[in-house]
């Protein structure tokens, strides 16, 4: 019994003989706790990957319309192909600052921007964005087995329409042979 009263004393004395040892050790596993690095997704960051290209964007929105519309019912096989009016377009913020001289008979004024720059660190240093624009499509080429029934077509029409943004009369959908 009078072991086990003694532990604690003999455990802080050792705790105090090597007091500098268990601090760094601690010290290393709160560090081990702390996040290191990008964790989650910055507001200026897009929803899609920076790396995908227009073109991979593209195809991707042509396979999940593809895959979304074959479940519609009557549709059966469904392609589609979606052409772009313009590729995606990254907006960045800017300080403007604008100046003006009067002297007399005549007014002079000119206007400065710069981009905003945000600093990560030393080392890395990357402009404020405002806003991303995705691309805009053109038009849409719907081809399915379905496509000779008005109602499936209208179903089609509609559904492209809702994802797209495009207005029916830039919807074309036909018959798979």
């Amino acid at each position: 019994m009078a072991d086990w009263k003694e532990l604690p004393r003999k455990l802080i004395a050792q705790l105090k003989k090597y007091k500098y040892a268990v601090l760094v050790f601690m010290i290393g596993i709160a560090l081990l706790l702390l996040p290191i690095g990008k964790t989650s997704k910055s507001s200026e960051e897009t929803p899609r990957e920076e790396t995908q290209s227009d073109e991979e964007y593209l195809r991707s929105m042509e396979e999940r319309l593809a895959a979304l519309l074959s479940q519609i019912n009557g549709a059966g096989e469904v392609q589609v192909m979606l052409t772009m009016q313009t590729g995606s377009r990254t907006e960045y913020q800017f300080d403007t600052q604008v100046s003006s001289d009067t002297d007399g008979t005549e007014n002079r004024s000119s206007e400065e921007r710069k981009t905003v720059i945000l600093s990560e660190g030393s080392a890395y240093d990357k402009a404020a964005v405002s806003a991303v624009r995705y691309p805009q499509f053109q038009g849409a080429l719907i081809v399915c087995e379905g496509a000779d029934h008005p109602a499936v077509r209208l179903d089609l029409i509609h559904a492209v329409s809702a994802l797209t943004g495009l207005n029916s009369s830039r919807i074309t959908v036909v018959k798979l042979k």
